[in-house]
């Protein structure tokens, strides 16, 4: 018995010991951003809360378009696009202006603060910085907002009960910066969980938002898309506005923004909204003029989600990728750092094909799920060439005829 007590005292003091360590190795992060109705320019700051020289360095880069009025605690130098702060060893704070609208060629805007509300990206407030760490050091972050009077906000973290706070955790990262769409303002929020995941759809109020059917169409396939996936995000924020916000949709971590008026199901049978989400689940990283490969693999997906949740039925499977053939028949090349929906179009018939050529060369045992799988665990720009190497893999190393470059408009490689 004496020894008994003797060995769990020492597993005790051991794991007090881990946590004290564990602390000693954390500091904390606070991200706050101030609105202000009608007002594009917006206050952000960054707190650093060390008892030690934890973090020693951070290098942001801050854009002179957009960033602006850097100050703050300790040292901090502009150097043309970036901005290197070093704050003192017990702490400190930064201090910045950021311009929150972006409007696009078309005149529409991908984020924007007007009288009732604001859109943006956490990204986009938040410069991406390069940090010196002390050994083993890593942070745990704290998003907060200052908004105007009957203003809350939305954000794909969970929140604290006073609804203008957000936990941000980013395990892939040391230093955990808020990324992810943002909507504030005067809202109209509907919330469920599906699939275990913490389904948040919000907007302006009087925006024609269709939250509802939003949720309904996310009922019937999300089980589907998390199932294939096997990623199940604990938070997803669907960010919707009409108004002069662009009329597409665009996808970030956790979050997706879409247009109100954009279709649930489009009249070819495809969803923005899920073409989007599918980004979020499965997000595939291409090379320089290869966006085809991400966007065909999403629209192509959409379809077989579709399909599969009983939303569409077979036969209208069958037609929209008709649609699809006919559509990207006359296309000349894939290879564009932007998808045309000409060139989306080619890249799903492509896809199609591969998706078959996967099941009838592996007796059914594989298929485009797989092979999306293998590119996402992989966590490296994806090409041409590397889409065949892993299809292949997959096939038992016969190549895809889908992905010869007789099937594929675009240069040969040099012989």
């Amino acid at each position: 018995m004496l020894v008994r007590a003797m060995l769990l005292l020492i597993a005790l003091l051991g794991t007090a010991d881990a946590a004290k360590h564990s602390d000693r190795s954390t500091y904390g992060l606070r991200f706050e951003l101030e609105l202000t109705a009608d007002n594009s320019l917006a206050s952000g700051s960054i707190t650093v809360d060390q008892t030690r020289s934890l973090l020693r360095e951070a290098r942001f880069r801050a854009p002179t378009s957009r960033y602006s009025d850097f100050s703050g605690d300790g040292d901090v130098q502009r150097d043309g696009n970036f901005v290197v702060w070093r704050p003192p060893s017990d702490g400190g704070r930064l201090r910045y202006k950021v311009l929150i609208d972006n409007q696009r060629k078309s005149g529409s805007y991908d984020a924007r603060v007007t009288r009732r509300w604001a859109i943006f990206r956490g990204d986009d407030v938040f410069p991406a910085a390069t940090t010196r760490h002390a050994p083993g050091a890593s942070s745990r972050s704290k998003l907060s907002f200052k908004l105007p009077g009957k203003w809350s906000v939305v954000a794909p973290f969970k929140d604290y009960p006073d609804g203008k706070s957000f936990d941000v955790v980013n395990a892939e990262r040391r230093f955990d910066r808020p990324i992810g769409w943002i909507v504030a303002g005067r809202l109209g929020v509907r919330r469920d969980t599906i699939e275990n995941i913490e389904v948040a759809i919000a907007g302006p109020i009087n925006h024609g938002i269709h939250r509802i059917s939003m949720l309904a169409l996310l009922r019937w396939t999300l089980p589907v898309l998390t199932n294939e996936a096997e990623v199940r995000p604990p938070y997803l924020s669907i960010v919707s506005a009409n108004d002069a916000m662009w009329r597409g949709g665009l996808s970030s971590p956790n979050s997706i923004y879409v247009h109100a008026e954009r279709p649930l199901l489009s009249e070819n049978a495809t969803s923005t909204l899920l073409h989007e989400i599918v980004h979020v689940l499965m997000p595939v990283p291409t090379e320089k003029e290869h966006d085809w490969i991400d966007e065909g693999l999403a629209e192509y997906l959409t379809l077989v989600t579709l399909r599969d949740s009983g939303t569409i039925s077979p036969e209208r499977f069958e037609r929209s990728l008709d649609k699809f053939e006919r559509r990207g028949r006359g296309v000349k090349t894939l290879l564009t750092r932007h998808a045309s929906g000409e060139v989306t179009a080619r890249a799903v018939s492509v896809f199609s094909q591969l998706d078959r050529e996967l099941s009838d060369k592996t007796d059914g045992s594989k298929d485009i799920f797989d092979l999306v799988r293998a590119l996402v665990r992989e966590e490296q720009p994806v090409g041409l060439e590397r889409l065949r190497t892993v299809s292949a893999g997959l096939m038992n190393g016969i190549p895809a005829a889908a992905l010869s470059y007789a099937q594929i408009p675009g240069p040969r490689p040099p012989p």
